[in-house]
């Protein structure tokens, strides 16, 4: 049988993060040197004491259906850690998954949802899998959005203002005012706020500013989170959305005939995680800490132009001096370098001369990655 595709899914687009991985990859596979700077992913091991729960979890008989809202114990460490009501909570298959049910539990064809560029990828295909309409809106050069222009991009079918802080790919992390500017537009024209903190935990040297200390999720918050980033389980797909009662028991429909549950021990893991890993996650932070002090660093020796980040582990340099009009800077030091990033077009319009480098992973990594893009570049 001869496969047409659907029209819907002509305008989405391949992740371009786990694109440029794969490219990369390829090249290893054939035996070539890569320094891998692209993935967003930590590359420390789980704790132990996590791994050690899952196990017994398991042992435990913990290996069947969770309910589609979650394991209740798992809910409840949520809840107390936000100070809101289990029935607030939801478990997800990591977090690209709640902001999908959230959008589509939000979200009629048509709807506007206000994303700040530069934003990651996946937010702009998500709107559009569930029917509704990017509005894009471009940040300052600092990579903070300017609260006027926000306010401006609202339209008749604007329903939701997503929000990434610590921000993918900039690192750019909002101040407690950009915050109230956000949650004050979105009060003032009745529309959702749909927060990805999963870098929460990802700041350095300033403060870190969660929507809930400006606004309640009775005001249209929804916010999401989950294990990926802080605690080294990118492989064992939980996240978290909190919401209101209403949207929560909309996402739990949506789940049900999708994905079922998270994985049920997992869920259970998730607890110990929370109560007792938190020296792992601040050994993990400043060991990043490190690693980011060490680019800066090396950028200010060469010279490059660059917006310090101040969370998340990524760097989004403008490269277009070094490289010239039209050429994509990531295909181009992959090619020449050998150097895997990710390219700036994937995160707005506005960005085809930047590249987004991640410093998850190791110093030798990084000094080798860093020292073969700066030969390539003749700096």
């Amino acid at each position: 049988m001869e496969f047409n595709p659907p029209e819907r899914l002509f305008e989405l687009e391949e992740s371009a993060t786990l694109k440029a991985s794969e490219k990369a990859n390829a090249m290893i596979a054939s035996g070539i040197k890569v320094y891998k700077l692209d993935v967003g992913e930590p590359d420390f091991k789980t704790p132990k004491k996590i791994i050690e729960a899952a196990y017994s979890a398991m042992n435990n008989g913990m290996t069947h259906y969770a309910p589609s809202l979650g394991v209740a114990q798992f809910r409840q460490a949520i809840s107390s850690k936000y100070s809101v009501k289990p029935e607030n909570v939801i478990a997800t298959p990591g977090s690209k998954q709640g902001i999908y049910y959230a959008l589509f539990s939000i979200l009629n064809p048509g709807d506007e949802v206000i994303i700040i560029n530069p934003a990651w990828p996946s937010y702009k295909q998500i709107v559009k899998l569930v029917g509704g309409v990017p509005r894009e809106v471009n940040a300052n050069e600092q990579f903070i959005p300017d609260i006027d222009e926000v306010e401006s991009a609202v339209g008749n079918k604007t329903k939701a203002i997503l929000v990434n802080s610590p921000n993918n790919p900039t690192g750019a992390v909002y101040s407690k005012s950009t915050i109230r500017g956000i949650a004050e537009i979105a009060h003032d024209h009745n529309l959702w706020v749909i927060s990805d903190e999963i870098y929460d935990r990802m700041v350095y040297d300033t403060e870190y500013v969660s929507f809930l200390n400006v606004m309640g999720i009775e005001d249209g918050l929804i916010l999401l989170n989950g294990f990926s980033k802080a605690y080294a389980m990118t492989g064992w797909r939980l996240g978290y959305t909190i919401g209101t009662k209403e949207v929560v028991k909309q996402m739990a429909k949506i789940q049900g005939h999708t994905a079922t549950s998270p994985v049920t021990f997992a869920q259970i893991a998730a607890i110990t995680a929370i109560n007792e890993c938190e020296d792992d996650v601040k050994a993990m932070v400043s060991e990043f800490g490190r690693r980011r002090a060490k680019v800066i660093s090396m950028l200010n020796q060469k010279g490059l132009k660059f917006t310090v980040p101040s969370g998340a582990f990524y760097f989004f340099i403008d490269l277009g001096r070094y490289i010239g009009k039209g050429v994509d800077p990531a295909s181009y030091l992959l090619e020449n370098a050998h150097v895997s990033t990710t390219s700036g077009a994937a995160f707005g319009d506005k960005y085809p001369a930047f590249v987004r480098i991640s410093y998850a992973t190791s110093n030798e990594t990084i000094e080798n990655g860093f020292g073969k893009i700066f030969e390539t570049l003749k700096v």
